[in-house]
């Protein structure tokens, strides 16, 4: 009954509050952590996406010509190769190095010593790699954060396309490839990468099982987990069709996402998915909801039973809009958590049970035309304890730059 009403308040909310807007931020935050790195390199995309929109044909013979099944599909695979694979395999492989990777071995108050960066298959085979420099005190539930680092960091900015795709209910080309490597960048490779015993997911399962002398969390386990993940997003089907055949064979350059149809004005998708974190893998169940062109997400999380209970409510509201040009999201967790210890400042902080997290994002438009330009800022406070793209410690959260969107 409470979680009817629950959700009855938020999908009046929106209704009430006006309509939604798809819209990207170049935004600067003082940590230049997972979220800074999630919302610029989204506008990145998204910068390239419509410029490609405006100067870059999709087919170089015209349609009348007997040829031209076979020679713009093969065009517009050669244009994909060279440039968005590439493009792409090296924004989000730097992304995971640094800004997860790194991001998390800056915040133990350790550093980076090097980032080696290699092109993806067949340019070269060898894999690319951070080198950091550790802290002199660190605990194993840090190492457990800078092991999971490089693949959360990509799951923070594959949920900024995601909520942008759902708001239009459109997935352009250019960004498919970006979510099919960072939404899959756990599960992917955890499922797949399993001969090298330095890989992330490896050295993640052994810390773990070290940090509770035993072996809760089996190889086995954790590929299964992975294979769900990897068959229960319907967005990756979505991100092969508007890539592999929307603009490959028919040269489109954006396709319609569907969502199941509960009423007239509402639709859900619902996604699985498992997200490692420094006491183990929570298994992640997320329902968004669109009425109309609003969009609400939310989400519940708990920990494998083999290992020490925890639970996550989770829940975001995208453009409440009091006004034409001001909009509000807002953004809450409530879990209940295994105990972590983390040094900072060379002092042991543990945290265990009940936290949170709150953040509002205002945005407001100057220009509302074709195209959207404004500011926006972001802002919130969290309680000590792991949330995904944050700090492990309490403090305030402040960001804040540029919002636009182009071609609206």
């Amino acid at each position: 009954m409470k979680i009817k009403l629950i959700l009855t308040f938020f999908l009046s909310l929106i209704i009430i509050l006006g309509k939604a807007q798809s819209r990207y931020n170049i935004i600067y935050e003082k940590q230049l952590g997972e979220n800074f790195s999630g919302e610029n390199i989204n506008s990145a995309f998204h910068l390239f996406d419509y410029t490609d929109s405006l100067l870059i044909p999709k087919k170089i013979i015209n349609t009348e010509n007997n040829l031209a099944k076979v020679i713009n599909p093969l065009y517009r695979f050669i244009k994909l190769f060279f440039t968005n694979y590439l493009i792409t395999d090296f924004a989000m492989t730097m992304n995971h190095e640094r800004f997860g990777h790194g991001y998390r071995i800056l915040e133990s108050g350790g550093g980076i010593a090097k980032i080696v960066y290699n092109p993806p298959p067949p340019f070269s085979f060898k894999f690319s790699g951070l080198t950091q420099i550790y802290p002199t005190n660190f605990t194993i539930q840090q190492e457990l954060m800078l092991r999971l680092g490089g693949s959360e960091t990509n799951l923070v900015l594959t949920d900024i396309t995601r909520k942008n795709i759902l708001l239009d209910e459109r997935f352009n080309y250019n960004f498919s490839l970006a979510y099919l490597y960072g939404s899959n960048d756990m599960p992917g490779y955890t499922a797949f990468v399993n001969n090298n015993p330095a890989a992330d997911p490896t050295q993640y399962r052994q810390n773990i099982n070290q940090l509770y002398r035993g072996e809760p969390l089996s190889g086995v386990k954790m590929k299964a987990y992975s294979f769900i993940a990897l068959f229960t997003d319907p967005m990756n089907f979505y991100a092969l069709k508007s890539v592999f055949y929307d603009y490959i064979i028919k040269g489109i350059h954006s396709s319609k996402v569907g969502m199941i149809k509960l009423s007239k004005r509402l639709k859900y998708l619902p996604r699985y998915r498992f997200e490692y974190t420094p006491y183990g893998p929570e298994l992640v169940y997320q329902n968004y909801f669109k009425i109309d062109s609003k969009l609400l997400l939310l989400s519940f999380s708990h920990s494998d039973p083999a290992l020490p209970n925890s639970k996550r409510f989770a829940t975001t509201i995208w453009n409440i809009k009091p006004t034409n040009y001001l909009a509000f999201n807002l953004s809450g967790q409530l879990w209940d958590q295994p105990s972590i210890e983390f040094y900072q400042n060379d002092k042991l902080i543990a945290s265990k049970g009940f936290g949170g997290q709150f953040i509002s994002t205002v945005n407001y438009d100057i220009i509302k035309e074709k195209n959207i330009f404004g500011f926006t800022l972001q802002a919130g406070y969290k309680s000590t304890g792991y949330a995904i793209g944050e700090q492990l410690n309490k403090g305030w959260i402040i960001r804040g730059g540029l919002s636009f969107k182009l071609g609206n």
